[in-house]
């Protein structure tokens, strides 16, 4: 006989009722090692930063922070290991329906 509880079936309840939105957070530091200078830099399908157009005030950490402030929460990170030296930072927020 299998019992469950109440609250685990409201868990999952609430879970399946969950929807989330993601935004990606794309860069290519100048240089191989880090500097803090970006060289590219992408949110989602717009690219912020080009070799061409280079912004010298726009900020990894701005920018996450911008985000955050829009309700956006880091969910990962991952460093590709194809010799690329850049990172993707993937964040999430509750969608609003």
């Amino acid at each position: 006989m299998i019992v469950i509880s109440k609250n685990r079936d409201q868990t999952d309840q609430a879970r399946q009722l969950t929807k989330w939105e993601y935004t990606q957070l794309r860069f290519v530091p100048r240089g191989k090692s880090w500097t803090g200078e970006i060289e590219e830099l992408w949110l989602d399908d717009q690219q912020i930063i080009s070799r061409r157009h280079p912004q010298r005030s726009v900020t990894l950490v701005g920018l996450m922070n911008e985000l955050g402030s829009q309700g956006w929460e880091l969910a990962t990170y991952a460093q590709p290991f194809t010799g690329y030296h850049g990172g993707c930072y993937t964040f999430k927020r509750l969608k609003s329906e």
